[in-house]
């Protein structure tokens, strides 16, 4: 069973790569070869490193009014995503323009070497020579969208172009922004590389092949014009009905404790309040929980300890814990080599692992440290 999943998640071609856990659920139940209920999955992802170092850290936010539109094609979103960062892994790739549409959710990127005015035109072009092309495009007002050339174009082809005014910009491109770092990053992880550019297209085409909530399960790949007013109904008008049914007030309930005591976890590392989604989120290091209470609200909080049992100091919150599962077996990154030597005539090295504190340096056998 795991040997099935690792084939589905780390193959940037399938539909349930690097996707989170109910993600990768409606992908496993839809192929129907194996019986595996969502708290398997989520067991066996969250340890994988890929998903447990970079799994979304929840905030609390404003929820945002939804965009209603007529149809599949309707309006398209926009926006820019700058990767910039790992541009040197990418024969000079810096941004990728994203663009999706609001109705279907289908996803359409290009790579771009820079955001000028010209280089935009042309991503637009290309995607425009597909099968399909949207009655409006809503963007940000970043001069790559607000250009007279831009503008020519969309009036040419018969496109309505405008701008969100508000601090949200294109709030839907931007979620698959999120989406896709997210899976590349994922994948980053694993293989230990930061080249995304020969494997871009497959990560979009598993992402448009994914069931997506907000469409009732359906994957953006499968709607098309003869199936869109189902979809309409189903994904607009019967969600209305039961957001109504929701805002019926529930009694409150006491919290559960989320972990045991002697539960392995990681812990957020946060560097500002708005960190990105892709950046890794959690400690390379791993941790014990060493004992449970609740707070004068009545919140489950937690005291952990190190793997050589030295209390960690501070309190922490479920949300602020990523439960792992590691033992004898798994595999720990290296971080370098600190020193060799020749112990009983075998060779040694001293290693420092990836994320760990010195404190833990080992000296372990050199035919144990593999390339990978």
């Amino acid at each position: 069973m795991e040997d099935y999943l690792k084939d589905i998640w780390y193959n940037p071609r399938h539909p349930g790569s690097f996707a989170g856990p109910n993600k990768l659920y409606q992908v496993v139940k839809k192929e129907g070869k194996y019986k595996i209920g969502l708290n398997k999955i989520k067991d066996f992802l969250q340890n994988q490193d890929g998903f447990s170092l970079q799994k979304r850290v929840r905030r609390k936010g404003f929820k945002r009014r939804r965009v209603i539109v007529q149809g599949i094609d309707y309006q398209w979103e926009a926006d820019l995503a700058d990767v910039q960062n790992i541009s040197k892994f990418n024969d000079g790739i810096n941004f990728l323009l994203i663009v999706v549409d609001i109705f279907s959710r289908f996803l359409w990127v290009r790579p771009l070497m820079n955001k000028r005015a010209t280089t935009v035109l042309d991503a637009f072009k290309d995607i425009l020579k597909g099968p399909r092309r949207p009655k409006s495009i809503r963007t940000d007002k970043g001069s790559e969208f607000t250009n007279k050339a831009l503008q020519q174009y969309f009036k040419k082809e018969k496109i309505k172009i405008f701008y969100a005014l508000n601090e949200t910009k294109a709030n839907y491109a931007e979620r698959y922004i999120q989406t896709l770092k997210k899976r590349l990053y994922r994948f980053f992880t694993h293989f230990q590389k930061y080249e995304y550019k020969d494997i871009l297209q497959d990560m979009v085409k598993s992402i448009n092949e994914t069931p997506n909530r907000s469409i009732n399960g359906r994957t953006p790949a499968s709607i098309t014009t003869k199936n869109e007013e189902e979809v309409r109904l189903d994904a607009y008008i019967a969600r209305r009905k039961e957001d109504k049914s929701k805002t019926k007030l529930k009694k409150p309930r006491r919290i559960p404790f989320r972990f045991k005591i002697g539960d392995q976890v990681r812990i957020t590392h946060l560097k500002r309040v708005f960190q990105r989604e892709y950046d890794q989120t959690y400690t390379e290091e791993v941790f014990i929980i060493r004992d449970r209470m609740r707070s004068q609200e009545g919140i489950p909080i937690y005291k952990l300890k190190d793997m050589m049992d030295d209390s960690i100091q501070g309190s922490f919150y479920a949300s602020e814990l990523q439960k792992v599962f590691k033992d004898e077996n798994t595999i720990w990154r290296i971080e370098k080599i600190v020193k060799k030597r020749k112990y009983r005539g075998k060779q040694e090295a001293l290693v420092r692992w990836l994320g760990w504190p010195s404190k833990f340096d080992s000296w372990v056998p050199q035919e144990d440290i593999k390339d990978i």
